[in-house]
């Protein structure tokens, strides 16, 4: 049995709108992974936390489920491009829940997916690996998941590509590197650039796949200097994952609860 989704939480707790327990539905997630070695990170904490139902789908094994058979879809990042041919059905499954509405909050390759079957490109670009500033843009201070964020706050960063921005969709930070760190698309599809959810523990598991090795070679960064870099910001991104998933799935509850009261289609 799903729990509902807990109260506000975190370092930024308490500047933004917070979930009234009593009144949400329960909800389930699908988590979309391509790659085994890159998994939820801490974002599984934090749905176990909140009692959140969600399944783990593994988009490169067999079919996938229907995206309209939950109330909102974490996809995950990835060490393929956007662009390769075995995301294909993804692709299609991404473009079928966004068109219909359903929440959505893509990090990394999850991002750059979403951007992709927006209509926007995505190409290689500067490589940015470790933690890095972002800035958040005026419309950000609207926005339901980051309204309550520092204007400038560190994040991990891992991506050698980068996505424009979608049309009609709203940008909400960039970095110096990187036009555009995160967009929301409508009032619940959201696609980031960095990961609010990687651990030092997940980049050991990164460290077997040739295409997370390689981005750190091109980049010229030293991977035990990046991984001591992420060991020291792990207690603020803990805080930023935590407020940035719950916000997103007090989202996906209020989408519910409208989906729940609009009358069957005749």
């Amino acid at each position: 049995m799903t729990r509902a989704v807990a109260g506000a939480t975190g370092r930024w707790a308490g500047r933004g709108p917070r979930v009234d327990r009593r009144s949400e539905p329960e909800i389930s997630i699908a988590v979309l992974q391509h790659e085994p070695e890159t998994g939820p990170g801490r974002f599984a904490g934090v749905l176990d936390e909140f009692g959140v139902a969600y399944e783990l789908v593994r988009t490169t094994r067999g079919p996938l489920p229907d995206p309209l058979a939950f109330d909102g879809a974490l996809v995950l990042g990835g060490s393929l491009s956007a662009d390769d041919a075995t995301l294909v059905p993804v692709r299609n499954w991404i473009r079928e829940a966004v068109l219909a509405e359903q929440p959505y909050l893509g990090v990394g390759l999850g991002g750059q997916l979403l951007a992709r079957e927006l209509g926007a490109k995505v190409r290689r670009d500067r490589a940015e690996t470790g933690i890095h500033e972002v800035f958040l843009t005026d419309a950000a201070a609207r926005d339901p998941l980051f309204g309550s964020v520092p204007r400038r706050f560190e994040v991990f960063g891992w991506h050698g590509e980068s996505f424009d921005l979608p049309h009609a969709a709203v940008p909400l930070a960039g970095s110096v590197d990187c036009t555009y760190e995160a967009f929301r698309y409508g009032a619940a599809a959201y696609g980031l650039q960095f990961h609010p959810e990687v651990r030092p523990r997940d980049l050991a598991n990164w460290h077997a796949v040739p295409g997370y090795r390689q981005l750190s070679e091109s980049s010229g960064r030293e991977w035990d200097v990046v991984v001591a870099e992420l060991a020291r910001a792990s207690a603020a991104l803990d805080q930023l994952a935590s407020e940035l998933l719950e916000r997103w799935l007090y989202v996906v509850a209020g989408a519910s609860t409208l989906a729940a009261r609009l009358p069957a289609p005749a």
